[in-house]
């Protein structure tokens, strides 16, 4: 790789870092002006007046720089496909800031979820199928409505695990970072400019969301973050090839820590006949806030984590880059993940019911 190349993707990262670092203070000083806070309720473990618009900067900070970017480098991807991904990418940050100021009824927010994700998947972000462990299960003519899905329920992941400072924003930092490593392996720029985007403008917002967070990314950012997460694997990955299959598996695992809280809260909701919306107070952090860990002690936990599911996912795209076709050590390694990580996940909860009996 040439020394213009790595500038380049320094640049990809440090333009959006260095436009949310100028973005935020701004969004603040209006947040204050205008008395735009998150509302307090039961389930929130912040004191005080704290503005929620951090998505704000996330995603202007991310939008500028991609636009600028396929300007200067149009053959990354044709214009069309561009016009609805970004769109797509709109449509739900712009759902998400709406909900930050009134809370739009379920029912319509789910509609333009659906708009946004199928905006997103006919620009590209298209699920072509499964494989594991050499079974191959294609989608074919559900493909569209199974990759809608996919992207709604990732971005509902998100949205559910951003409850304490620096969890949502560092945790999606640290996946963003891992789907930049697997997309230089495979040299795919495209996918390198999304993920490395996305990380620059993550850690601008991180810089004011640290504990004691100044600021919070709200709906706007969350479901944003869930979306452009839930795409990232497959932005410039060719749905015939090989790798694309292995999508859903490596995109799961890096995103272990809010997929496997989803499936735990709509368990749990289930089980106790309530709405699987419903909103509660027994997500992740909220179990490890129960024991007794602080803020930043949770994070030095949540981190570790999610880096190693992380570079789980990152292995399973090297180890095809090396052999050439999907490898069923590079299986097990996801699969390892998720029984590790499920294995915690059921000690925390089973560790805070005895706590609350």
């Amino acid at each position: 790789m040439s020394g213009i190349e790595d500038q380049i993707y320094l640049f990809y990262f440090i333009l959006p870092l260095f436009l949310n670092i100028l973005f935020t203070p701004l969004i603040l000083h209006l947040s204050h002006r205008f008395s735009w806070f998150d509302q307090l309720d039961h389930r929130k473990v912040h004191n005080g007046e704290v503005p929620r618009l951090g998505g704000v900067g996330i995603f202007l900070a991310f939008f500028l720089s991609i636009l600028l970017f396929l300007v200067l480098e149009p053959t990354l991807i044709p214009y069309p496909r561009a016009l609805f991904m970004i769109l797509g990418f709109t449509i739900i940050h712009l759902l998400g800031l709406v909900d930050d100021f009134r809370n739009i009824p379920a029912r319509y927010k789910l509609l333009g979820q659906i708009l946004a994700a199928g905006l997103l998947v006919y620009g590209g972000a298209k699920l072509p199928g499964f494989s594991v462990f050499g079974l191959v299960i294609p989608f074919g003519p559900f493909s569209f409505v199974l990759s809608v899905f996919w992207l709604i329920s990732l971005s509902n992941a998100v949205n559910l695990i951003d409850g304490i400072d620096g969890l949502a924003g560092g945790t999606s930092f640290i996946s963003a970072l891992a789907f930049a490593l697997l997309h230089f392996l495979m040299g795919n720029r495209l996918g390198l400019l999304f993920s490395l985007s996305l990380a620059g403008a993550l850690l601008g917002f991180l810089v004011f969301n640290k504990p004691k967070a100044k600021i919070f990314m709200g709906d706007s950012g969350s479901l944003f973050l869930g979306f452009l997460l839930g795409s990232l694997y497959f932005v410039g990955i060719p749905m015939d090839s090989p790798l694309s299959l292995g999508g859903i598996g490596v995109t799961l695992t890096i995103l272990i820590i809010p997929v496997i809280d989803m499936v735990a809260a709509i368990l749990r909701r289930l089980r106790k006949g309530l709405p699987i919306f419903a909103p509660d107070r027994e997500h992740l952090h909220h179990k490890l806030l129960d024991f007794g860990f602080s803020v930043p002690q949770i994070l030095f936990r949540i981190y570790p984590w999610v880096l190693f599911a992380g570079l789980s996912g990152v292995y399973w795209v090297y180890s095809f880059t090396l052999i050439g076709r999907i490898s069923v050590f590079a299986d097990l390694a996801l699969f390892a993940v998720w029984i590790i990580s499920a294995f915690l996940f059921g000690h925390i909860h089973f560790k805070n019911k005895k706590l609350k009996a």
